[in-house]
């Protein structure tokens, strides 16, 4: 017959039981995610509806940007320049999504993809994905504002294979 660790059990079943509570419950919401999750979709509505002066809005005056193949960008006119270039090559609109934010202090790091939906000739349209990094900076009216922006291209995906018809 096997010895039952009594003492042990108990310890164990008060730990669980203390535990539980605070397992069960949902995480508490992270502030700064939320803050850029919301910067972010100002950024899309800005860009979407074509309002490229409030996309460059979101830059701090000194921001760099640091487009694929391209030279970097500093300060709020060039990167609007660059932006309103991106719409007038046919991209029409771009959607975020946020894998992570890291903060500290006046900085905040955000790592992410995002979709860009890409009008092509005649009907055409393409979709391209990015994987990006953007530093946002508190400025000292208390906004926060990209002071980094940099990002490049994702694999196509292959297409897939259509099974040849059986016969």
């Amino acid at each position: 017959m096997r010895r039952v660790n009594l003492p042990g059990l108990m310890a164990a079943a008060l730990v669980f039981a203390t535990l539980s509570p605070a397992l069960a419950q949902k995480p508490a919401a992270d502030p700064n995610r939320t803050r850029v999750e919301v910067l972010g979709k100002s950024f899309t509505t800005a860009f979407n509806r074509g309002d490229i002066p409030a996309v460059a809005a979101l830059y701090a005056t000194d921001a760099m940007a640091l487009p694929p193949e391209s030279e970097t960008l500093k300060g709020r006119a060039a990167i609007e320049a660059m932006w309103k270039g991106v719409r007038e090559m046919g991209v029409q609109s771009i959607e975020f999504t946020v894998l992570d934010v890291q903060s500290s202090g006046i900085l905040m790091v955000e790592t992410g993809k995002a979709t860009m939906q890409v009008a092509g000739a005649g009907a055409a349209q393409a979709t391209v994905s990015v994987k990006y990094v953007v530093v946002w900076k508190k400025q000292k009216d208390g906004t926060w504002k990209i002071s980094h922006d940099i990002w490049n291209s994702l694999p196509t995906p292959a297409p897939t294979a259509t099974p040849a018809p059986a016969g």
